[in-house]
């Protein structure tokens, strides 16, 4: 057993608290893997998961009350979506506080202002529970998990990892072509003008 495991897992999972996409779900579950055939203590795994997920939703938190909105409000690219999503987000929190602290990154919760022992609170409900389920289950499987790994080798692990990131480029770059046909589209449309009766 080693420190490093943990250190790993603890950096990539408050990482993911905060609120920024990762591989935070990845390491809970190669860490519940390598609890369930012995290499690390679950007890271990579950607590370090937990304070590094609380600690990162906090700075998450934090991060979004001191500069959040000003980023999402001020005029330039995306203006319109950054404007809708702070509507939606007013609407949301101003009803469904808990559930919305509970199911959204916690940056959001900060822009809007949440109370933040009310945002701990959903923090760590919904910590405990995604951690519980990451982990529990890769625990369960987690001699077939190796199995599996073991069966397919490394150069087939990097190779699906690498079929799933060309995909997401493929994605990022189709919706970037449809904005920019979109936009190319909305220029050459020229502005109606309605007729005026006298």
């Amino acid at each position: 057993m080693s420190l490093a495991e943990y250190a790993v897992m603890f950096v990539l999972v408050a990482i993911m608290g905060g609120g920024i996409p990762g591989p935070g779900d990845a390491s809970l579950i190669a860490a519940g893997a390598l609890a369930g055939v012995g290499k690390l203590n679950i007890w271990i795994v579950l607590a370090t998961a937990i304070v590094a997920w609380v600690l990162g939703s906090a700075i998450g938190f934090v991060i979004g009350a001191r500069g959040g909105r000003p980023l999402l409000d001020h005029p330039g690219r995306l203006e319109k979506r950054r404007r809708t999503l702070l509507a939606k987000g007013d609407r949301a929190f101003g009803r469904h506080t808990f559930v919305a602290s509970a199911t959204l990154p916690a940056f959001v919760s900060g822009i809007f202002h949440v109370r933040f022992w009310l945002f701990m609170l959903g923090a760590l409900v919904a910590g405990i529970f995604w951690i519980g389920i990451y982990v529990g289950i890769s625990y369960l499987l987690g001699a077939e998990i190796a199995r599996l790994v073991g069966k397919i080798g490394t150069k087939g692990l990097i190779g699906v990892i690498m079929l799933v990131v060309v995909g997401l480029l493929i994605r990022a770059g189709l919706s970037k072509w449809r904005a920019n046909r979109q936009a190319r589209l909305a220029e050459q449309d020229p502005p109606k003008v309605e007729a005026t009766q006298d």
